[in-house]
């Protein structure tokens, strides 16, 4: 196996741009004898073979006859692709890059809040409330201003579990990358191993992956995203709390083309399932955190409703 990231979206649809040539000389050699038996039926008269073949065996047909049976597999050959072109570009419907980026912005919005917490301008706030008298100066202490640093604590473990949600999609991401490398690699073997011989010379099947995510390491408290880097030469199983989706190595060894496009279309689907369960148990997660969350806007107690500011709605329509 490689040592190196999975191919990027459009160095995935590059590869699968190569299948076209070889899949037309796979669909026009299945569809050869019974074209040729249609015209045919008592064999050719045609003795001598052409110097300058339309394909690369001799069909004992004439040229306008094998120009024919090259327009009926044409269509079929790059329908095939386009499939495939389109299954990429519906499982890669995130933008890796983005994702990044919004984690470091909540990296950065979370360790504002931490950095309030021991910010001079906090303690002064709360400062001047102690000097408020009254009733209302003692209202506003106990239902807000003690509680400022318990608020902003939330606030940032708000913020981190946020950024650890984008960088697991990010993480989803780059796993849809190595099963749609592995994808595509599996069907340009079957179709070098078909009837058409080899013309792709596509390097061998890299390994099936199985787990990636993030290690979780903030005791009690929310996840907090490490330095992920690819992990190379084995998929090793490197996060503690939220394990993704196993998927099991497609079956793509037909030589007949429509049933390999039958099969290449399933290992698809395949993966859409995985990606489904993996951003499903993302989504609950975080949903279950802000639920948690949440709760404590309605509790009775001061200590704990003024930690959550301002409340955070509609976290039961959380779509990743």
């Amino acid at each position: 196996m490689k040592d190196e990231q999975p191919p990027s979206k459009d160095e995935l649809k590059e590869m699968v741009a190569k299948f076209n040539e070889p899949l037309q000389m796979l669909y026009v050699r299945s569809r050869y004898d019974a074209f040729f038996n249609e015209r045919y039926p008592t064999g050719s008269t045609i003795q001598n073979p052409r110097e300058d073949w339309t394909f690369d065996f001799e069909t004992h047909m004439t040229r306008a006859e094998e120009e024919e049976l090259r327009s009926l597999c044409w269509p079929l050959a790059t329908n095939f692709v386009i499939d495939m072109l389109v299954g990429i570009d519906n499982l890669l419907d995130k933008d890796e890059g983005d994702l990044d980026a919004m984690v470091e912005d909540l990296l950065q919005l979370a360790t504002s809040y931490d950095g309030a917490m021991t910010d001079a301008k906090l303690a002064l706030v709360q400062d001047r409330f102690e000097s408020w008298h009254g009733d209302a100066g003692s209202a506003i202490r106990e239902g807000y201003s003690d509680h400022l640093t318990r608020s902003t604590q939330t606030h940032s473990a708000m913020a981190n579990a946020l950024a650890n949600a984008a960088q697991l999609d990010s993480l989803i991401m780059m796993k849809v990358r190595h099963h749609l490398d592995g994808l595509v690699r599996a069907a340009g073997t079957a179709i070098d191993n078909g009837p058409a011989g080899s013309s792709l010379d596509f390097e061998p099947i890299i390994g099936w992956l199985t787990f990636i995510g993030i290690l979780v390491s903030t005791p009690g408290g929310p996840a907090v995203p490490a330095a992920v880097g690819w992990v190379g030469s084995t998929i090793k199983t490197i996060l503690s709390e939220l394990p993704l989706e196993q998927a099991d190595e497609p079956t793509m060894d037909s030589s007949d083309p429509d049933e390999l496009r039958d099969q290449v279309l399933a290992a698809f689907d395949q993966v859409a399932e995985v990606v489904k369960a993996d951003r499903e148990k993302l989504a609950g997660e975080l949903v279950t955190f802000f639920e948690e969350v949440a709760a404590l806007i309605g509790s009775a107690d001061a200590a704990e409703s003024s930690r959550v500011i301002p409340n955070p709605n509609g976290v039961e329509g959380i779509t990743l």
